[in-house]
């Protein structure tokens, strides 16, 4: 898992002095990376239990673990011509690497238990994306309302419930709107789960679950014009109908 990924999952637990650690490492990581943890404590002015106590908080064992995450992370680049399919490819590779060992038990058994199950798109790709979710799941006797922003979200929070399961597809995790629903959603007690950009993302905190994909973003110098990988949406949303239909059979279900 990412340092970002975990920050999404244990932000609630986090202190105002874990948050000015996360501020100053967010921003040095590949520096970071390099440091002893008396060093880390000196440029974040606390003591080396703070960062200790901080990287516990994040679910790691220590500082070490810490250090081997960053030193994991890949390195912002710029892709030249030559690689960016590559890179591409390989962002996709890593992203079905992680959903195929991501143990997705607990969501499975949700969306078997859910008395409706919802997926809110907020945009045109997410739209798409959304669509196909519902595809795919239906195949598996499932079905997802499709709600989009506006009119039926507001719908959508008149009538859903503790016992429902909504589904949030964002590719920043920070629209606006999406924030206020899925704000919204929590003050119900409603579960959700986000499909993100594996970023630190608000969306993600704000979910009972997470999931991620990858991109890759092409700048204009390698392309003539500015580019984003979007397809890792669609390969996750098949690959968690086939997770879901071999938890069935594991389950007894089929």
């Amino acid at each position: 898992m990412k340092l970002d990924e975990l920050f999404n999952e244990h932000r609630a637990d986090l202190r105002e002095n874990d948050l000015y650690i996360w501020r100053y490492l967010s921003s040095h990581r590949k520096e970071c990376a390099s440091l002893s943890i008396e060093a880390f404590g000196q440029r974040c002015n606390v003591s080396r239990t703070t960062i200790l106590r901080f990287a516990q908080r994040l679910g790691l064992s220590g500082f070490s673990e810490l250090k081997l995450l960053l030193r994991m992370e890949d390195a912002p680049c710029h892709m030249a011509p030559s690689d960016c399919i590559d890179q591409t490819c390989a962002a996709y590779q890593q992203m079905i690497t992680d959903i195929r060992s991501k143990d997705c038990s607990e969501l499975f058994a949700q969306i078997d238990a859910a008395e409706n199950l919802y997926v809110f798109s907020s945009g045109m790709l997410q739209d798409a994306v959304a669509k196909e979710l519902c595809r795919v799941f239906l195949s598996g006797d499932k079905w997802f309302y499709l709600i989009h922003a506006g009119s039926e979200a507001e719908v959508l929070l008149h009538h859903v419930t503790d016992r429902d399961l909504v589904l949030i597809l964002s590719f920043s995790g920070e629209s606006p709107h999406v924030l206020q629903l899925a704000k919204a959603l929590k003050v119900r007690h409603v579960p959700t789960v986000s499909i993100t950009r594996q970023k630190e993302n608000t969306l993600a905190q704000l979910c009972t679950q997470r999931l991620y994909i990858s991109t890759v973003e092409i700048e204009s110098d390698v392309l003539g014009t500015e580019y984003q990988s979007t397809t890792s949406f669609f390969i996750l949303a098949e690959l968690l109908f086939l997770k879901y239909m071999e938890y069935k059979k594991e389950v007894g279900a089929l």
